[in-house]
């Protein structure tokens, strides 16, 4: 499997593994961040300069969630008052995304994985094949059931599935940035980008949310690349995981 996604990433990235988790290495570099014809919170578009960074190829999965809550570093669940979801992944298949995970336990198993949760630049610019203008993590092709993880009557699965279920990956190999779970970024969420960092670090102006990215099995948020959704860092349901990444590749 590896040797088939280094023949498809350019050669100035490189896979690697480690804590479980494979890494897929960006070069990083200036790309146009939102758009001047989205919705509000995607405006105005911006010049962005991302550095070298590795991504996660996957959302983080229960399996490897596991190996951290075994060592201690992870809680085994988000503290509530209220009983989980009924389609929390924890306890279905190690496979699966990690879902029910609030902000701070993605945190815990980023720090863990010697790691980060992405900035908003650095998700947007892996989505995009490497800042490309595309709409969808795959190109400009409509999303469809074989391609993302997506609500609809023929196609909706009974919670998320394991992750790279379907086919519509990145140029890079990145699984899932469409469908399947939404995923926390590092930001906090504002109302468009006016005064948000132009050097691929995150949002930390004040505010009561968190950014998230992505879309999930059972939302019908658009998936673009571009889209922007948020919720409060202490939030969590069964449509919610994430993925880490690194500084340089």
């Amino acid at each position: 499997m590896i040797w088939l996604l280094l023949a498809c990433i350019p050669p100035c990235e490189r896979v690697r593994d480690d804590h479980g988790v494979t890494w897929v290495g960006f070069c990083g570099g200036p790309f146009e961040m939102g758009s001047d014809h989205g919705a509000e919170e995607q405006r105005p578009r911006h010049t962005v300069t991302v550095p070298p960074f590795a991504m996660a190829r996957t959302e983080t999965t229960v399996g490897q969630f596991a190996a951290c809550v075994d060592e201690g570093a992870c809680p085994s669940e988000p503290e509530s008052s209220d009983p989980l979801p009924e389609l929390c992944s924890w306890g279905r298949g190690d496979n699966l995304p990690m879902t029910c995970a609030n902000q701070e336990m993605a945190r815990s198993f980023c720090d863990w994985a010697e790691a980060r949760l992405p900035s908003e630049a650095e998700w947007e610019f892996a989505a995009r094949g490497q800042g490309a203008g595309q709409l969808y993590p795959w190109g400009n092709e409509t999303p469809t059931c074989e391609l993302a993880a997506i609500p609809g009557e023929d196609c909706m699965p009974e919670g998320v599935l394991p992750v790279c279920s379907k086919s519509g990956h990145t140029q890079q190999g990145l699984c899932d940035m469409a469908g399947n779970a939404f995923e926390w970024v590092e930001d906090t969420y504002n109302m468009g980008y006016e005064g948000t960092p132009v050097d691929g670090s995150p949002d930390t102006r004040p505010s009561p949310f968190s950014s998230m990215r992505g879309g999930g099995y059972n939302s019908v948020a658009k998936l673009t690349t571009r889209t922007r959704t948020f919720h409060p860092p202490d939030f969590f349901y069964s449509g919610m995981g994430f993925r880490c990444a690194r500084d340089g590749q």
